[in-house]
This record gives C-alpha cells, structure tokens and sequence, in this order.
C-alpha cells in the first residue's frame, strides 16, 4: 500500500512533464488540473479503504481476544466447579467412612464426625457457620446442639423454629436455611441450621441433597451412641 502512495505521489509530481499539450479541447494547465485532481482523489479513496480495513481488522482483533478471553473465563469456572465437586465428594466419603467404622468409636472420634459435618455444611453454602441440632419432636426440646464457630451464637431453642411441614426438610428463616433429617429415630430429628450463606449455593439442588443426607448421618451416629456409650479417650 505505501508502494502505490509513493507511485502516486511521484506521478503527481510528473504530471506537467506527462501532459505538455492540450487534450479533448482542455488546455494542458485544466489537463494538469484534472490529473492532479483525480491521482488525489484516488489517493484519498485509498487512503479511506485502508482505514476501513484496519478498523474492521481492529475489530475483529478485539472480537477474538472478547472470545479467548470468555473461553479462558469458562475453562476457570469448570476448573472450579470440578474441584468444588470433588471436595464435596471428599467430604462425604470422609464422613461415610467415619461412620462406617463404629468398632473403634470414641468421644473424640465423634466429636471429629460431628465437626466435619458442620465444617462441611459451611463449606458447601459458603456460610458464616452452621450448627448441628437434635430436636425431640415429642416434648418439642433441643437435646443437644454443636457448632464448632464462634459465629453461631446461642441457639435459638423455639420449638416452632423446628417444625416442618410433611415432606417438606427444609426452610429459610431469616438469614438462616435449616435442613432436618428424612428420619426420626427414638422421637428424635437431626436438624443442620447454616446462618449467613450464599443464596446461590443454597438454591443448588445437589447442595440440599447433601446437607439432608449429612443431618441423616448425624442422626444415625447420636442414636447409635445413645444405645451404645463409647470409649471417652
């Protein structure tokens, strides 16, 4: 491109030398005129395309960096939302076996399952803490309740704060969402309260599904320690 600007240029230069007489009835000076004009005009049309050209190339430089850019966004988000799925299962598997394993059971050994199960329930919220509460539906009292962060307060122990309706196992209350067991064993209900969470990660099913399954769990390991006292090492 800057090639033919240089040719146009030079030709402009050459024009009085190039039209030296008259032609179709113009004077060799209007010949001149008319030359210089139209090698101009050609090269501000050029000069134009060009322009034209790099924006549209600008664009397009900018549309596929737009492109890279969201691809890349998207390969974190999926890298992201791998490793939070493997540490859910990780968490589960950390529980599961912990229950499983009931020979061997002591005092601190349940104290690590029941802070793994609160830990785990803030985790997968991304909460401010979560408790672990076992509600007597019988006498409508809070047996017992655990938190393991200073975040959660004292409990409220209002017997309408653990009420459900039938086969319903979770609710929103306040800035808190309590989940409670599919079971009740011995009149007894495991309840996971998480204060303060993220509403994103609380609309997420398979999050639910887990914390549900994480108060069933709960509750499985206080009724068998109940019929079964442990070791207190």
């Amino acid at each position: 491109m800057y090639w033919l600007y240089l040719l146009i240029f030079i030709t402009v230069v050459m024009v009085p030398d190039i039209f030296k007489d008259n032609f179709l009835g113009m004077s060799h000076e209007r010949v001149e005129e008319v030359a210089i004009f139209l090698l101009g005009s050609f090269g501000i049309l050029l000069f134009i395309f060009k322009e034209k050209q790099i924006a549209l190339e600008k664009k397009e430089k900018e549309k596929e960096q737009r492109r890279l850019q969201q691809t890349a966004k998207d390969l974190i988000e999926s890298y992201s939302y791998i490793g939070e799925i493997n540490r859910k299962m990780d968490l589960l598997m950390q529980i599961g076996m912990g229950l499983s394993d009931r020979t061997n059971l002591t005092e601190k050994h349940e104290k690590d399952i029941y802070r793994s199960i609160t830990e785990s329930a803030t985790f997968l919220l991304k909460a401010e803490c979560a408790t672990l509460v076992f509600f007597d539906i019988t006498s409508k009292r809070v047996i017992k309740h655990i938190c393991h962060n200073d975040k959660c307060g004292s409990l409220d122990k209002n017997p309408e704060l653990f009420s459900m309706e039938e086969d319903v196992f979770m609710k929103q209350v306040g800035e808190s969402i309590i989940f409670c067991s599919h079971k009740i064993i011995d009149n007894v209900r495991g309840y996971v309260i998480v204060k303060t969470f993220d509403d994103f990660q609380a609309k997420d099913n398979n999050n639910q599904e887990i914390i549900k399954y994480l108060s069933d769990q709960a509750l499985m390991l206080y009724s068998y320690i109940v019929k079964n006292p442990i070791n207190k090492k």
